[in-house]
């Protein structure tokens, strides 16, 4: 399991209530989205020719929850389902079902449907007559 928030933490980052991520010096700096979430790569320390990557959100409940993040089962869960919105309020853990249910019903049902769908191709090519 990567434990890069740790590592962040330990260089100096730092999130703030309103979700900005602050670099060493105290100075707000920009990441990326990648699949909707806010990510952020500093050099690692001790291999300056390697870089550590981590999401804001997990930066920010470890802050927020310490090492708790790390229990087996736990997942990072945005309250509000949306996935860059890295503001201590917005930001829990819980299991993964709770994070599921923290998703509006009609995108819950969606991404039900979806996943119905494609398992259902994949069980019809898988057992098609030749």
């Amino acid at each position: 399991m990567s434990r890069n928030e740790i590592l962040a933490y330990q260089e100096g980052y730092r999130m703030t209530k309103d979700g900005k991520l602050l670099g060493k010096n105290g100075n707000p700096v920009k990441g990326w989205l990648k699949n909707g979430y806010n990510i952020f790569q500093f050099r690692n320390p001790l291999d300056p020719k390697k870089h550590i990557k981590f999401k804001w959100s997990r930066l920010q409940a470890y802050q927020k929850y310490d090492a708790l993040i790390y229990v087996e089962g736990t997942v990072v869960r945005h309250l509000n389902s949306i996935r860059n919105d890295d503001t201590w309020d917005n930001i829990a853990i819980g299991t993964q079902s709770q994070n599921l249910m923290d998703m509006p019903r009609e995108e819950r049902i969606k991404k039900a449907r979806h996943a119905g769908l494609h398992n259902n191709k994949e069980y019809r090519n898988k057992h098609k007559k030749q």
